[in-house]
Formats: structure tokens, C-alpha cells, sequence
């Protein structure tokens, strides 16, 4: 129940939550919302009969009502701001479920009855729609989005190049170079991946890590660690060849950024990109960017032993 959490210690069995819609077929109709709790009052009963009330008319409970409304002329748009954070994961007061779990079917409850009530509504042609705020800075849109339209896949945005400074990729062989606002590959350097785009995404897919340490046959050479006054060997230890293998280290698991002001704050449509066309149209900073988090410390090593 979406009303009743507010209620703090009053007894929800004392009141009343009444949401009227409008269901005439034309013209305009208010949304009207009426909250009503009956108090029994401790005292006025003994102090109504000292003044000469009835013991019927001092016992009676004392009722207040409280009415909000707002005139219909177009669709009403309904904002969920919803605590989404870790905070979320813990047990709700006087409850064996999670907080999320509490919120979860409040704010359904929430959408099933103002949706069952904007059904009669037949004058405007959608009388309710819902938005969802979350309390991140990131929402994830699904991985399977990558090539979205509504995607910065260009590295155009403003934000998509916010903490990486592509300039200082300057090698004589392996660098960067900015045409028409894109980032490129420039360099034999880069082998294969020469002329291509440097963007959020480029950076999962540079990212490798080791997938296979094999020991090159017969590249056993012996190196000595100590040697003896008269020149030879007295301890040595055994060194070989390895052959690296790389692959994946992460990708890209959907998570975007916000957009920036103003469009953080607003539902313009993303509109922007280069339209294949290596020259930016539009308005870039409408575009979604995929997330790219700085790494956490720690390392990805590890310790091999000859076998």
C-alpha cells in the first residue's frame, strides 16, 4: 500500500484514501484525492459532558479530510523516484523482506491503481503515463543497446571523453588524431585496429589479459645465480621460453552514464551523431554514454610455477 508507509503512527484502519478520475466522455475532469481520518480524541469525551453533551454526541469521533485536485487538460505524468541504492538490500522495520523487495510492490500497487482508474478515463488518449527516476548516476539499458541509435558509439559527447585525454597518445608509430570532432587510431603501431575510432567502447575491447602462459619446447637455458672463485658455476636455476595468448579482459555489460545539463534533467530525444558521415550533426550531448569505470586497486597477476 503506497499510503499507508506515510501514515507514521497513526492506526491506517482510522482513514481513508479515495482517488476519484474523471470518466465523463468529453470535455475536461479533475483528479481528485481525498485522504479522511476519524479521531477519537482521549479527553473531549469526559470534557463534551461536562458542558452538557450527550454521552452519545461526546463519544463521537472527530473526523478530518484533506482534498488535493488537479484539472485534466492532458496526459498527467507520474515521476517514481525510487532508492535503488545498497542501502536497499536490508530488512524494512517490522518486516521480513528486503527494503527493495517493499518498494518494489509499493510502487506496483501504486501503477495498478492509478492505471485501472486512468482506463475510464476516455477524453484524453493517454490519461497517465509513468517515468522512473533511479537513484544512480548510471542506468543500465542492456548490453544488446551497444549499436543503439541513441548510442554515442562515435565518442562525440562531451562526456564520453571527459577523463581520457587522447592527445597524449603520441607515439611516432601509435597515436591519436582528432577529424571533424572523432578520435582515430593513427600509426602502424596500432596493427589491425590502425584507422579505427577511439571511444568508450574501443577501451573494453583494448582491454586484454592473459589467457594462455605455454612454455616454448626446448628453450630450456640454465643461468647462473652464484659463481665459485675460480669462475664456475655454483647455483644456477633453469629459465624458458613463454608464449602469451590474450583475450577479453571485460566488456561493455550495458550500464550508461548521464546525459549533461540540460538534458539530465529534460526527455529530449538523442540526436546527434556523425551519420556516417565522419562529421557531427546534431547535438551530441543528447547522446547516451556507456559507462567506464576507473579500475578498483588491486591487480590481475598471478604466480606460474614450472611444472
Amino acid at each position: 500500500d503506497f499510503f499507508n508507509p506515510t501514515l507514521n503512527k497513526i492506526n491506517p484502519a482510522n482513514t481513508t484514501l479515495t482517488v476519484t478520475l474523471p470518466s465523463n466522455t468529453t470535455g475536461g475532469g479533475l483528479l481528485k484525492m481525498t485522504a479522511r481520518l476519524d479521531y477519537k480524541p482521549y479527553f473531549y469525551p469526559v470534557f463534551g459532558q461536562l458542558v452538557g453533551k450527550s454521552e452519545t454526541d461526546a463519544n463521537q469521533r472527530i473526523s478530518f479530510n484533506i482534498t488535493s485536485e488537479v484539472r485534466l487538460k492532458n496526459t498527467l505524468e507520474v515521476a517514481l523516484v525510487l532508492d535503488n541504492s545498497g542501502s536497499m538490500t536490508k530488512t524494512g522495520t517490522g518486516s521480513g523482506q528486503t527494503r527493495i523487495d517493499l518498494l518494489k510492490t509499493a510502487a506496483k500497487q501504486l501503477v495498478d491503481t492509478l492505471a485501472q482508474q486512468a482506463a475510464m478515463i476516455k477524453q484524453v488518449d493517454r490519461p497517465v503515463q509513468f517515468g522512473l527516476v533511479p537513484f544512480a548516476a548510471s542506468v543500465n539499458v542492456g548490453p544488446g543497446n551497444g549499436n543503439a541509435p541513441w548510442m554515442d558509439t562515435e565518442g562525440l559527447s562531451p562526456v564520453s571523453n571527459e577523463n581520457f585525454d587522447w592527445s597524449t597518445l603520441n607515439a611516432a608509430d601509435k597515436y591519436a588524431q582528432q577529424t571533424n570532432g572523432i578520435w582515430y587510431k593513427r600509426g602502424t603501431g596500432w596493427g589491425t585496429d590502425e584507422g579505427q575510432m577511439l571511444t568508450r567502447f574501443s577501451l573494453y575491447r583494448d582491454m586484454k589479459v592473459v589467457t594462455n602462459h605455454e612454455r616454448v619446447v626446448n628453450s630450456k637455458r640454465v643461468v647462473c645465480d652464484e659463481y665459485n672463485p675460480n669462475n664456475t658455476c655454483k647455483r644456477d636455476h633453469d629459465e624458458y621460453d613463454y608464449i602469451d595468448t590474450y583475450g577479453p579482459f571485460a566488456s561493455w555489460q550495458g550500464c550508461v552514464e548521464a546525459r549533461p545539463y540540460p538534458y539530465n534533467v529534460n526527455d529530449a530525444a538523442p540526436s546527434g551523431g556523425s551519420a556516417n558521415t565522419g562529421i557531427g550533426v546534431g547535438d551530441p550531448a543528447t547522446m547516451f554514454v556507456p559507462m567506464f569505470a576507473p579500475d578498483e586497486p588491486g591487480n590481475h597477476w598471478r604466480l606460474t610455477q614450472d611444472p
